[in-house]
């Protein structure tokens, strides 16, 4: 999937190990989805559970 894509399209050395949840912001979130903050964090929490289940993309 695209964050896979994304991953694997940095140079090796600034690859980060695991997923980093925290890596784009709630404003960068209802930015690009243009949707409000608080779907914006709807989001990124359910981002947040897969990675935290190990989903990798």
């Amino acid at each position: 999937m695209a964050c896979e894509a994304a991953r694997r399209a940095l140079p090796e050395y600034q690859r980060p190990a695991e997923p980093d949840v925290y890596a784009v912001t709630l404003e960068e979130i209802g930015s690009v989805l243009n949707i409000a903050r608080t779907a914006a964090s709807e989001r990124w929490q359910a981002a947040a559970d897969l990675i935290k289940n190990g989903y990798t993309g």
